[in-house]
């Protein structure tokens, strides 16, 4: 059975869920950012609050709608250390979180925990990066329920390099035939015999 156009069907979904609930709100917000740019410095000058935050907060400790500094809290978030709906920084926790480690439904960086996590090292129910831990994994090695990757370990796994899978393991058509030692399934004993 050729499983290529499924994958492939697969691989799209994926990249553009993954565009589109990272880009838009960075899209929405910028956007916002641009238009009421001119507002946005008057309520910093004045310290206009908005139902008791402040409008814009800069300082160590910011705490407000748009908040950047060391320890930032707000709806955008930029510091060291970020919490809010989009975080932007050294350890980044929110919705959409973007960071050396970013924590978060959406999560991006160097290490990235979340939902939907893009890094170097990605752990979460949707993952890619150098090493990828989820349900879908993809990336250099990987493990996952469905695993794609150079080395990939899982139960239903596609691999470059190495695969191992428990229910399917196989190479992809577009790499060149590989011994079969490379490509086996894990437990094969599991498997009950076909009747016959």
């Amino acid at each position: 059975m050729n499983s290529d156009e499924g994958f492939r069907r697969l691989q799209w979904r994926v990249v553009w869920v993954s565009v589109v609930a990272s880009l838009a709100p960075c899209l929405v917000l910028g956007g916002c950012a641009l238009v009421f740019l001119d507002e946005l410095k008057e309520a910093y000058f004045e310290g206009a609050e908005l139902w008791g935050w402040r409008v814009v907060a800069i300082g160590e400790e910011a705490r407000g709608w748009i908040s950047i500094g060391d320890k930032a809290v707000g709806v955008v978030a930029i510091g060291q250390r970020a919490v809010g709906v989009l975080a932007i920084g050294g350890i980044a926790i929110g919705l959409v979180a973007i960071g050396l480690m970013g924590m978060g439904v959406v999560a991006i960086g160097l290490l990235a925990v979340g939902l939907g996590s893009v890094g170097t090292f990605s752990l979460g129910w949707f993952s890619i990066g150098s090493v990828a831990m989820g349900r879908l994994a993809w990336g250099a090695v990987c493990v996952g329920w469905y695993a794609w990757g150079a080395v990939a370990v899982g139960a239903y796994a596609w691999g470059a390099m190495t695969c191992w899978g428990f229910f399917r393991a196989e190479s992809r058509d577009f790499m060149p035939r590989r011994p079969p030692e490379r490509e086996r399934l894990l437990f094969p004993h599991w498997r009950p015999k076909p009747p016959g």
